[in-house]
């Protein structure tokens, strides 16, 4: 069978066309490609140079706090525990309790132990061993040394509040081994009154603040899987 020329032409002018199609097609897909990479390429970039900007506040307690919260695991560790207390509310409500409790106890030790070393720094005594008595007045005994450690170590251990829920309490205790020790790496470099002062307050102030937050986000999802749910 013989094609006549003018159709064999026609053939291979739809050829061409529809190559030419074809790589029109390929090119704005690949242009719509790399645009859309580009634009992801600068929103990855701004936020991380977002991420990357310092927090500043005006008094230093607001910058140790700001570190506590944002450069430790702390708000990690408070997030993922409440988190992790779903059977009941009384569980997660037990974790706040014991949490906030332990913040204070410690915030109130810290206060009275400063007030101690302030008043025993301005009244010791000059006096030393001398030849003529042989007693040196400031020997601290070493049962009363003995007994304010064991005091002191009473006094930092963990408190459980009766008539909680126990399962919270003993996950709140778990946390505190890790929380305690980012909250005195603040507090140990923390002197001036005002930071102080400040640094007390809002710890306690975010940490319940956070802990309501994360409440209203569970009720809420609780709620709408009560929706959800067929009757």
């Amino acid at each position: 069978m013989q094609i006549k020329r003018q159709d064999f032409l026609n053939e291979i002018k739809q050829e061409m066309e529809l190559r030419k199609t074809i790589r029109q097609a390929i090119r704005f897909t690949e242009s719509k490609r790399l645009k859309e990479e580009n634009t992801l390429r600068q929103v990855i970039r701004k936020l991380i140079s977002e991420g990357s900007k310092v927090k500043v506040h005006d008094t230093t307690a607001g910058n140790f706090l700001e570190h506590l919260f944002t450069s430790t695991n702390f708000l990690d560790e408070l997030r993922t525990s409440y988190h992790s207390l779903r059977t009941s509310p009384e569980q997660r409500r037990s974790y706040a309790a014991h949490i906030l409790h332990a913040m204070e106890a410690m915030l109130s030790r810290d206060k009275l132990n400063r007030q101690e070393d302030d008043e025993s720094g301005q009244e010791e005594t000059s006096l030393k061993a001398t030849p003529e008595t042989g007693f040196d007045l400031n020997v601290v005994d070493k049962e009363t040394k003995q007994e304010r450690e064991l005091e002191t170590e009473q006094e930092e251990k963990f408190k459980m509040i009766p008539g909680m829920d126990e399962t919270g309490a003993a996950t709140a205790e778990r946390s505190w081994a890790v929380l305690k020790k980012l909250i005195l790496n603040e507090l140990t470099i923390t002197f001036d009154p005002r930071d102080l002062a400040q640094f007390r307050e809002y710890l306690i102030f975010n940490t319940t603040g956070h802990f309501k937050e994360w409440e209203e986000t569970i009720q809420a999802k609780e709620a709408k899987k009560v929706e959800a749910s067929p009757l």
